[in-house]
């Protein structure tokens, strides 16, 4: 009998390996075809909830569903009538002094150079000096080339967005309205000794999917106010896009307030060095009240994580997969983790 656990085991481990490498080999087609798959798990652990509360209520799955739907389109369609003309304002505004910004960085980084040429350091430090600026500068336009080219797609990338976000709302309509018929026929698979662990098992990867998506969204909410109001309080310009921005990267965990910080601080720092170190110390304190207040209270525990593996899982997903990576790493580490407990339970 342990032999035979053993043997499946390792099948269980080979196929596992060669599941990520077919994955990543592919992983571009596999996410755009999977597109719709990716928001409609978004989806359920945001319709779900709510529907279930309708359904206790007496009312059908499939109109309750229907409810949650068009409350949501109804609460943002509320949401855009006021936040979007300020929205759009902020990017017109941003959009109109993006030179003047640019001229000031140009004329910053004139500055330095001029220093840098009339110091009293060795020719040889100089020239390293500006070795290394012009690498520097050179993977930065690179970069703002790339970024030139991603933006000039965007409008196809928005009905791709579109299409994806309304065949998922379909889909989740099914997956919660037939949601056991799925389930009774995923496990009619398997046989009969492995079900109640492949039930159990799904239920524990379920909560931690819930855990993340819920109160990764709730938390992104809470720090996005928070940062706006705070940019309003020190008179920063583009208080709405700019705090958007750093609740909608607040979803990376540990870098993504570092990453949302950067065009805030890189706005203040036109306008002066004071303001930037009010700018910095509005995200310092947001990210004090989230690590200390809202995070704990929202998602530890959820997860079963240390957070070195988390700063791990972080730093793998995205030196292989990318922004995508750093989101998604933490659930599919906090996965695996619940699969290799279970694998291990079986055997022992």
């Amino acid at each position: 009998m342990k032999y035979k656990k053993l043997v499946f085991s390792a099948i269980m481990a080979l196929l596992i390996v060669a599941a990520v490498f077919f994955i990543y080999k592919y992983r571009e087609k596999i996410a755009r075809i999977l597109s719709p798959f990716f928001i409609t798990v978004i989806l359920v652990y945001i319709v779900k909830p709510l529907s279930d509360r309708l359904t206790a209520k007496k009312i059908p799955v499939g109109i309750s569903i229907l409810l949650v739907y068009m409350f949501i389109i109804a609460a943002l369609a509320a949401t855009g009538i006021y936040f979007v003309p300020e929205l759009a304002g902020n990017i017109r505004d941003l959009m109109e002094t993006l030179p003047q910004l640019m001229g000031s960085y140009e004329e910053m980084f004139n500055g330095i150079l001029a220093a840098i040429n009339s110091s009293n350091w060795s020719e040889q430090v100089k020239n390293a000096v500006f070795d290394q600026i012009s690498n520097a500068t050179a993977q930065l336009q690179d970069f703002l080339v790339k970024m030139l080219e991603k933006g000039l797609r965007i409008i196809v990338d928005i009905a791709r967005v579109i299409i994806d976000v309304t065949v998922a709302m379909v889909i989740t309509y099914y997956a919660i309205k037939d949601g056991d018929k799925f389930k009774n026929l995923f496990l009619s698979l398997f046989p009969k000794r492995w079900r109640s662990w492949l039930t159990c098992t799904g239920k524990e990867i379920s909560g931690i999917i819930a855990g993340f998506i819920q109160g990764q969204l709730l938390i992104s909410l809470i720090i996005a106010v928070l940062e706006t109001i705070g940019l309003i309080l020190v008179g920063m310009r583009y208080p709405l896009i700019l705090g958007m921005i750093g609740g909608l990267a607040n979803v990376i965990p540990y870098f993504g307030p570092y990453i949302g910080a950067i065009p805030a601080a890189a706005v203040a720092l036109t306008v002066s060095p004071m303001k930037a170190v009010w700018t910095i110390l509005v995200y310092i304190i947001v990210q004090q009240i989230d690590n200390n207040f809202i995070s704990p209270k929202v998602v530890e525990g959820r997860l079963g994580l240390h957070p070195v593996a988390t700063i791990f899982a972080v730093l793998a997903g995205g030196e292989f997969f990318g922004i995508a990576g750093m989101l998604f790493a933490v659930p599919v580490m906090a996965i695996l983790r619940v699969l290799f407990n279970k694998a291990v339970e079986s055997i022992v």
